[in-house]
């Protein structure tokens, strides 16, 4: 059996078993969703100006839609405390299932929780938002959510590596840095007049679809290469407990 059957099987087997995970994944995008659709609802009334709330809705963008791709569920709470990833690396490094596999599959894994989760946050927002239905049409909105797809599949290939590379408490310790990154990013750009969010509306607006596949280019190159580089972290890491 092929590397990508037997990673497909592996993603599915984890779907059924850790569907709970998925659902609380969705409501908590909605609840994100529901609090950024209301909020660009406000935004989209004013000038581009400088506001704290568009700096909170980029870091919303730039930090939660990669998290959909994160199932959250009792191992991934557990991680800093149990290292469980690299308990069940260890597990499955005696069964005969090669890296790639164990790689593939939680790609896999992204690559359907990040649109199907994704679609959801996004088409919540576009129902609560007049402002936002009063200037985009629904394609268009989709078009700026794809973007935003893209860039979070892109971010995942990073989170994956960080996940199966590194042990519990370094993984806490990068995400958490990776968050006041992603905050600082955000207040600087809304300081200097830059609204990533409001910015990417603005391009589809003005028919600048060509960042579609720059992104899908974006997004492809980086899974490729987080894949690589995922791989020779596994054969290099610890599994030592």
């Amino acid at each position: 059996m092929s590397d990508w059957k037997t990673a497909w099987r592996m993603a599915r087997f984890g779907w059924r078993r850790e569907w709970p995970g998925m659902v609380f994944t969705l409501l908590f995008a909605l609840y994100i969703g529901w609090i950024v659709g209301f909020t660009l609802y406000a935004l989209l009334r004013e000038r581009a100006s400088f506001s704290m709330m568009h700096a909170v809705v980029d870091w919303m963008y730039l930090m939660m839609f990669p998290a959909f791709g994160l199932l959250m569920n009792r191992t991934a709470f557990a991680i800093s405390r149990d290292d469980v990833y690299t308990r069940k690396l260890a597990h499955w490094r005696t069964m005969p299932i090669p890296p790639e596999t164990i790689v593939k599959a939680r790609m896999l894994n992204a690559l359907l929780l990040v649109p199907a989760i994704g679609l959801a946050f996004l088409l919540l927002q576009y129902f609560i938002s007049s402002t936002l239905r009063d200037q985009l049409t629904i394609m268009a909105w989709l078009a700026v959510g794809f973007i935003w797809i893209c860039y979070a599949l892109g971010m995942n290939a990073f989170l994956i590596w960080m996940e199966l590379g590194c042990s519990g408490k370094r993984y806490v310790w990068l995400y958490w840095a990776l968050m006041g990154v992603c905050m600082i990013v955000s207040a600087g750009l809304a300081f200097g007049g830059v609204h990533l969010v409001r910015g990417t509306i603005g391009e589809i607006k003005t028919g600048h679809y060509y960042w579609l596949p720059v992104s899908l280019l974006f997004a492809v190159s980086a899974l490729y290469a987080g894949y690589r580089l995922t791989l020779q972290r596994l054969h290099l890491r610890p599994y030592n407990l």
